[in-house]
């Protein structure tokens, strides 16, 4: 909780205030070149001041307007005064412009430093004070460790150089205290002193013969500076001052060392810029990461999916490649990332939908539904899609539920409610010739890849994975299937079998790979046992057939079903993290397999849970070995019936929160395969947590978790 609140005020402050934390720090550093400047140029003039000419400079000179200061040039020993130009001390001749000395420049640059020319040294200050507590909360946040990011760079150097951050806020902040600054000997009340008669007065009493300067000082006084020493005279009396004690002034304007303490100062100050501008550009990142999709400018037409195996997404992609083919703009990607609040921005919105579970939306719309306020989509016009299966209860539940949420919003229905039975390609292409017929376009239709290949599999072995722990222990079997070496299967693709003619397609994860395991097919089962309301225990249709009634070596009819929305990375060299619970590790063991017989191999890290270690570490032998082998780079289990402080895979997530959203932030796709109504149920909640204790609100919690889901990131195969 403390670690949030830190979070928020170092993000929160800095945000508010980086165009003046940019410009403070913009003109410290343009300040920071005074003394590189004076220590680089021509050696400084050293010639013996006589202070009555100087006397008589000014009282001739004041005939050309009011005199507030005057400085001896460094380069060429003549006498400048600001506003006026720059004098001959021997016959008081002006000989130049007063532009030829920085002095008035770096005094406009000091005024906006300090005061922000409007007398606002109240709001410097407080902005000081704001960038002390933004930098101490960030060290208090904690140690990172380095990522090859923007913002990784930002955390890293931050608090690596963070005495060094620390260094112009904190002595800011104690010269506004007045922290080790000398007695200046300002007498209260007394009257302000011209600068003839100051220069007068401090001759009497100190040798001026080295005189560099004069200017009007604080409560009326006179600053002298002398080649020996600092002089303020005030009302009677001229008190010499030590600035080198005023070590916070010293520090904060680098004049402790000439050129190398200015030089030094500018570099602590880009540093201050740097990770102001990097903690923004981070932060305005994310915001517009959280909002990431295809958009274009000018686009009237948006085409959004919500897809559970992918195959609604391949749909959107392919809609939107025909219409750039046909020259019309179109934005495109997932729903989850283009709120109710933008879909007025385009003349038509284009629904792909598709079923999951029992009659069930996607996870990817389930969370956009769930926030559609009343009337909110008024106004806008939709064509929706629907992917089906006849062959299910629920045909197209998804998709009709969908556009009852529409309309309940106040949506138009342009095209009426266009269902696709089983391949989508034909049903696909008959959609858009309508909405092209009806939107008088002119679309070039072209095909898709193939999605599903029906073929004959052979069961060829079936061996049980868990040793009973007693009558409730569920069974769980891996199966083998010989199919046509021609047909091609990725980790994580899909297997759908009809247990007997008049049931409903089952689907299953297939865990191999063609290219290492050619011509076989893996399932990883559970056999489904439940109770009916007579206290009758009743088999999984699918799963018994699977587990108990299909004969080896048996031959049916199958199809294999692409899954693109849940294949391993083609790069065998990218981060990978699997949660998996029980039968969840289907696909999984194929992501291993494909991944060890790679010469190349990125980090995994496999997060698995179950009931008992001894009796449900599925494929626990073959695990520990493709650890060993350093193929799983982090293994992390946790059985839930052997005790422990961590009972299930979300807690032990929880635990391990700050590292899984490094592994993400370097890169990492995040894999969650399990039952929906378990893991399903509790993984979202946990990963909004983490983000939020990481100092993000609910809304960009849930927009980051959007963007995962819409950029590959992440990737989840439910099911009950």
């Amino acid at each position: 909780m403390m670690r949030s609140y830190l979070l928020q005020v170092h993000r929160w402050l800095a945000l508010l205030l980086t165009p003046l934390f940019l410009l403070i720090t913009l003109t410290g550093m343009v300040l920071a070149l005074k003394p590189v400047l004076a220590d680089l140029s021509a050696p400084p003039y050293t010639g013996a001041v006589e202070v009555s000419q100087v006397q008589a400079l000014l009282e001739s000179a004041s005939a050309d307007g009011p005199v507030v200061a005057i400085e001896r040039s460094a380069t060429s020993g003549q006498w400048v005064i600001p506003a006026l130009g720059e004098y001959r001390l021997s016959d008081g001749v002006r000989v130049g412009p007063s532009e030829t000395s920085g002095g008035a420049f770096f005094d406009w640059i000091k005024d906006l430093h300090k005061d922000l020319l409007v007398d606002a040294g109240w709001l410097v200050e407080w902005a000081t004070w704001a960038m002390l507590a933004i930098v101490v909360a960030g060290i208090l946040l904690g140690w990172p460790k380095f990522k090859q990011s923007l913002l990784g760079w930002h955390q890293f150097l931050g608090v690596w150089l963070f005495p060094l951050v620390l260094l112009l806020p904190l002595t800011g902040i104690l010269m506004t205290l007045h922290v080790a600054r000398p007695d200046l000997g300002l007498q209260r009340g007394a009257e302000p002193t011209p600068l003839q008669q100051g220069l007068e007065q401090a001759a009497g009493e100190h040798n001026l013969s080295g005189l560099i300067s004069a200017r009007g000082f604080k409560s009326g006084s006179l600053l002298i500076e002398t080649e020996e020493a600092m002089l303020v005279v005030s009302g009677d009396q001229a008190t010499p001052i030590d600035l080198s004690s005023n070590w916070p002034k010293m520090l904060h304007e680098g004049l402790w060392g000439g050129w190398v303490s200015g030089l030094f100062n500018m570099l602590v100050g880009m540093l201050v810029m740097g990770l102001t501008l990097t903690g923004f550009i981070s932060w305005l990142r994310r915001r517009q990461a959280a909002r990431i999709s295809d958009i274009r400018s000018g686009a009237e037409v948006l085409i959004v999916f919500a897809s559970q195996t992918g195959t609604a997404q391949g749909l959107a992609t392919a809609t939107a490649a025909t219409f750039e083919k046909s020259g019309i703009i179109a934005d495109q990607g997932s729903i989850a990332v283009f709120p109710a609040s933008k879909w007025h921005a385009y003349q038509q919105v284009l629904v792909i939908c598709s079923t999951t579970g029992e009659g069930e939306l996607p996870d990817n719309a389930r969370s956009w539904v769930s926030g559609i306020k009343a009337r909110q989509l008024e106004g806008v016009s939709f064509s929706l899609l629907a992917l089906g299966d006849r062959r299910y209860t629920h045909f197209c539940a998804g998709g009709q539920r969908l556009r009852t949420e529409l309309i309940k919003a106040g949506a138009h229905e342009r095209l009426t409610l266009h269902e696709v039975d089983g391949d989508p390609a034909v049903g696909w292409q008959q959609w858009l010739r309508q909405l092209a017929e009806y939107n008088n376009w002119n679309l070039q239709i072209g095909g898709m890849a193939v999605q599903r290949q029906r073929c004959e599999a052979t069961l060829i072995e079936r061996t049980r994975l868990d040793t009973p722990m007693g009558d409730d222990s569920p069974h769980s079997y891996s199966l083998t299937f010989a199919v046509p070496e021609s047909t091609r299967f990725a980790p994580g693709d899909l297997f759908q079998f009809q247990p007997r003619p008049d049931a409903e397609p089952r689907t299953y994860s297939i865990g191999s790979d063609y290219e290492t395991s050619p011509g076989k097919v893996r399932l990883t089962v559970g056999l489904l046992r439940y109770e009916t309301e007579q206290g009758n225990e009743v088999l999984g249709l699918g799963s018994s057939e699977l587990c108990l009634n299909w004969p080896l070596n048996e031959s049916r009819s199958v199809e294999l079903v692409a899954h693109p929305g849940f294949n391993p990375p083609q790069n065998s060299e990218h981060p990978m993290i699997l949660v998996a619970t029980g039968c969840g590790i289907a696909p999984f063991i194929g992501f291993l397999e494909a991944r060890a017989a790679t010469d190349r191999k990125g980090p995994v890290w496999l997060l698995f849970g179950n009931r008992h270690e001894k009796g449900d570490f599925l494929y626990g032998e073959q695990i520990k070995a493709l650890k060993e082998q350093g193929v799983i780079t982090n293994l992390d289990t946790v059985f839930s019936r052997d005790g422990g402080d961590q009972r299930y895979i979300t807690e032990r997530i929880e635990h391990r929160g700050d590292q899984l959203l490094e592994w993400i932030n370097r890169g990492a796709n995040l894999y969650i395969c399990g039952r929906a109504s378990t893991l399903g149920r509790g993984i979202d909640g946990v990963l909004m947590q983490l983000l939020q204790r990481k100092g993000a609100s609910k809304a960009e919690a849930e927009a980051e978790m959007a963007r995962w889901v819409n950029e590959g990131i992440m990737h989840r195969d439910l099911f009950d």
